[in-house]
């Protein structure tokens, strides 16, 4: 398959996985994932250029709503629910890679986005692949509608 085909196959697969979510169809996002998810999948090869696509699509949000200038370097601060700092090493693996993975593209770090994509990706827990690409999906749905 051509690089071109790939993105393409990956673009409507993203936005079949945000639609469903949108739609609440659930039954729709989860027959997607068992294609991609682990290494004996028929489309495990999917799986990395998806969530940097969803990546791309969150940085482009995120940046969308930083100040008018535009910001030099992005950050984040994370907090539980009583506001207590919560180290990013005490996140989940799937979560903490999906969060570096933003903040490399906001920030072009591309070595440091393709040591997320190859985390998430290489994750030989089939469920942290899941747990990634759901985190990346919902963030794709949800931002652009805040």
């Amino acid at each position: 398959m051509s690089h071109e085909n790939t993105q393409r196959d990956v673009r409507r697969l993203a936005d079949q996985l945000v639609d469903g979510l949108d739609r609440h169809d659930l039954d729709s996002v989860s027959r997607v994932l068992p294609r991609m998810i682990g290494a004996d999948a028929p489309d495990a090869g999917l799986l990395r250029p998806l969530c940097a696509e969803l990546v791309a699509v969150i940085a482009r949000e995120v940046r969308a709503r930083a100040a008018p200038e535009g910001a030099d370097l992005f950050t984040i601060a994370l907090s539980d629910e009583t506001d207590e700092a919560v180290p990013i090493d005490d996140l989940q693996p799937p979560l903490r890679a999906v969060l570096r993975a933003v903040l490399a593209e906001l920030n072009q770090d591309g070595a440091g986005l393709a040591a997320q994509l190859e985390f998430i990706a290489g994750d030989p827990d089939p469920c942290g692949q899941i747990d990634a690409l759901i985190h990346l999906v919902s963030w794709a749905h949800d931002l652009p509608q805040t």
